[in-house]
């Protein structure tokens, strides 16, 4: 009889023991579950971190482009419309509607179809000498103009500082051959003789603007930069909206941020 009440108590032991087992395994997976989001929040903090990272060196690689290439792309565009604008002019100009003094001989109206003769006036003395003078120059090798063409500035490099030089020999206060002679001379690397080149033009026409640009490159390359920085404000007081007119700002800007 008096064993009868350990035998009633031992199903109610393991009852709480199982409980406490229980409780036990939850708060261990609930803590795991913990665990596994804070790993997973600091996880997630960490490729956010990175993604902004790489955003921002990103948006810096393109601004940084950007500002290298800003001044070629605007002088490529410069020369573009240059070409273009240089190929459309001679299409409006023709020697007839600038020749105000040519005759047109036309045939009666009951004859056959009629027959337009347009005859050039004679040219001048002056002009008829400068032609004998050009000929006379350019014994030696083909016509100037073949090695000399300053009706375009499309491949300049091809331009034979020779052949203009010839040019200018047969008409020498001619400030666009002079500085034909300074553009090729640049084409062709030699800094020296395009800037002594470009001085004989501004000699001839102070208004020159792009004997400067030449002259600024030349005396930027020996390291003489007030020289090079003076020229360039000298173009952009003649051509404030000229093809180097980007070139000569940021040389001016780079120049006056540099120390000393």
């Amino acid at each position: 009889m008096l064993e009868q009440p350990d035998a009633e108590e031992r199903p109610g032991f393991a009852i709480v023991s199982l409980k406490l087992a229980l409780s036990q395994e939850t708060r261990a997976s609930l803590a795991a579950v913990r665990v596994a989001q804070e790993s997973a929040q600091r996880r997630a903090r960490r490729q956010t971190m990175l993604a902004r990272l790489w955003v921002a060196l990103l948006a810096g690689t393109v601004a940084l482009g950007a500002v290298a290439l800003g001044p070629r792309v605007a002088r490529w565009r410069q020369s573009r419309a240059q070409a273009a604008h240089s190929a459309r002019t001679p299409a409006r100009t023709s020697p007839v509607a600038s020749n105000p003094t040519a005759t047109v001989a036309a045939q009666p109206a009951m004859a056959k179809p009629a027959v337009l003769v347009v005859r050039e006036p004679e040219p001048s003395a002056p002009v008829a000498a400068r032609a004998v003078a050009v000929q006379a120059k350019a014994t030696d090798s083909d016509a100037p103009a073949q090695g000399c063409d300053t009706s375009t500035r499309r491949g300049l490099w091809r331009r034979s500082p020779e052949a203009c030089a010839r040019a200018f020999a047969a008409d020498p206060n001619n400030a666009s051959l002079a500085l034909a002679v300074a553009q090729a001379e640049h084409a062709h690397a030699r800094l020296d003789e395009a800037a002594q080149w470009a001085r004989r033009a501004l000699a001839l026409d102070p208004n020159a603007a792009e004997a400067y640009v030449i002259i600024a490159r030349a005396e930027g390359a020996h390291g003489r930069d007030e020289e090079a920085r003076a020229a360039y404000r000298r173009y952009l007081e003649i051509a404030p909206r000229g093809w180097h007119k980007a070139e000569a700002r940021a040389a001016l800007q780079r120049t006056s941020r540099s120390p000393g």
